[in-house]
């Protein structure tokens, strides 16, 4: 059985998010090799990569939302905000751990598989269940066990 449906319950959408920041825009361009998106404050503008999946583009206008809010960071900050983006978004678009469960159940374990039931890339599904706080990861654990390690 497949979980339940999962966007269409769920209270975030990062599109109309980016959508209420009225003086910024969002332009598509060849990014390089495994750049899905970039934010330039100066310009106010997102950029995201042609070619993405439905997945990948939600989760990267959420990132790139993310940037916006937060604003720029010294260079020397970069690697710490990114991962810092990643684990916010990641709990932002996978908010409820019975539902990750149930997917990952629902999938036999397989990433890809239950990112695309939640709605987002195997790279930010893969984030969220890096980063589940103790009490979530004893919750995960009762139902995905050694899988969940």
């Amino acid at each position: 059985m497949r979980p339940r449906e999962y966007a269409a319950s769920h209270p975030h959408h990062p599109w109309r998010r980016f959508a209420e920041l009225t003086d910024w825009s969002l332009v598509w361009a060849e990014l390089p090799e495994g750049v899905m998106g970039r934010t330039c404050h100066q310009t106010r503008t997102v950029t995201l990569a042609l070619g993405l999946s439905q997945a990948e583009r939600r989760c990267t206008i959420a990132h790139e939302t993310a940037h916006i809010v937060r604003g720029p960071v010294a260079p020397h900050q970069t690697l710490r905000e990114e991962l810092a983006i990643d684990r916010s978004v990641a709990r932002l678009l996978v908010p409820s751990v019975p539902r990750l469960v149930d997917a990952m159940v629902w999938a036999d374990g397989h990433l890809e598989t239950a990112a695309d039931a939640l709605w987002v890339d195997h790279y930010l599904l893969s984030v969220r269940l890096r980063t589940l706080t103790a009490a979530e990861r004893t919750l995960a654990s009762t139902r995905l066990g050694p899988a969940l390690s």
